[in-house]
């Protein structure tokens, strides 16, 4: 088989990356033919991309490729110099596979190698080496993806949580009300008056449950009778004296509780950008 190019992908199949895409596989091998050999073989596993460079060029090509796994000499600069891989300001792959002339060599980065290839390497101490770091990537991808099917989960049952449609009579009719249609809501003892555009409509429901059931990061509280939708609010004038209001995108302008001064700022720069 013919050497690799020392610049190029070289497509093959090993396993895959999330169940669809191949496992990156960096090579940066100082030694001519000890990376002909590991790059050779590894064209020929399943699912697999591979990138030979020499290790002049190991930290850069980690940026721009984001390998799954690296094999590199364990004498060279970079491992010499560090501990594990966020030293060196790049993101740790899953897994790493050293290769020395040494079997006595040591480094502080050795803690985060999957094994340990001696040179000259051989095919069947290779073959083992990648089926260790292959499990390791395995391992990692499928926590990984468990994991953000969690927090999928998690923010799915979040944005349903809250209130999203509310049933308010008028007349002899049942209107279905968007609750991100509602400019603010005005309490009136055990009603609330919501108020839309050109529209208002009366609930039966007190302000403090009636605030529970609202998502915290579109409706604010600014007054004992009054709940604000963020999305309609275009400003809050907090003078150091005289009366305090927010301004809707309607022109309507509603006081603010000077007590909450405090409140309503710490509560704005945890939400938006301050």
């Amino acid at each position: 088989m013919g050497s690799l190019p020392q610049d190029s992908w070289v497509e093959s199949q090993l396993f895959s990356r999330n169940l669809s895409d191949p496992i990156r596989v960096l090579v940066a091998e100082p030694d001519t033919v000890s990376r002909r050999l590991i790059c050779s073989i590894l064209e020929g596993e399943s699912d697999v991309k591979v990138h030979c460079v020499d290790n002049s060029r190991l930290l850069s090509t980690i940026h721009e490729c984001d390998p799954d796994l690296v094999i590199l000499d364990i004498n060279t600069t970079e491992a010499s110099r560090a501990s594990d891989w966020e030293t060196l300001g790049v993101k740790a792959p899953p897994a790493t596979i050293f290769t020395t002339y040494d079997a006595t060599s040591a480094s502080r980065f050795s803690s985060v190698a999957a094994d340990l290839l001696i040179k000259p390497i051989s095919v069947e101490q290779l073959h083992i080496a990648v089926d260790a770091a292959k499990s390791k990537i395995i391992r990692a991808r499928t926590e990984l993806s468990a994991s953000e099917r969690s927090s999928d989960r998690e923010e799915r049952a979040g944005r349903t949580q809250f209130l999203q449609r509310v049933a308010a009579e008028s007349g002899e009719k049942i209107v279905l009300i968007r609750v991100k249609d509602i400019l603010w809501l005005q309490s009136f003892g055990n009603h609330i008056r919501l108020h839309l555009g050109n529209a208002t409509h009366l609930v039966r429901q007190t302000m403090k449950n009636f605030q529970s059931l609202l998502d915290p990061h579109h409706f604010l509280r600014v007054h004992r009778n009054a709940i604000v939708n963020l999305d309609h609010v275009t400003e809050f004038s907090l003078p150091p004296k005289g009366n305090m209001f927010v301004m809707l995108d309607n022109g309507k302008c509603l006081p603010l509780r000077r007590a909450n001064r405090a409140i309503l700022r710490k509560t704005l720069k945890s939400q938006f950008l301050a």
